[in-house]
């Protein structure tokens, strides 16, 4: 449980961080680009599962 709430944590935080610096790219190629909310969530997400399995594979 706590290994779940960490990397929920540690991977919203990233997630925003990446949004910082990269911004509203979402989707890749195409002229309209999904909200900002979406965007947040995706890198989120994205980062909460790496760091995630980063974590249960390396512990």
């Amino acid at each position: 449980m706590g290994l779940l709430i960490i990397s929920i944590v540690f991977g919203g935080l990233l997630g925003c961080l990446i949004w910082l610096g990269v911004g509203d790219r979402l989707p890749i190629r195409r002229p309209d680009k999904w909200s900002t909310a979406m965007n947040l969530l995706i890198y989120a997400g994205a980062s909460m599962f790496v760091i995630y399995t980063g974590i249960f594979f390396w512990v």
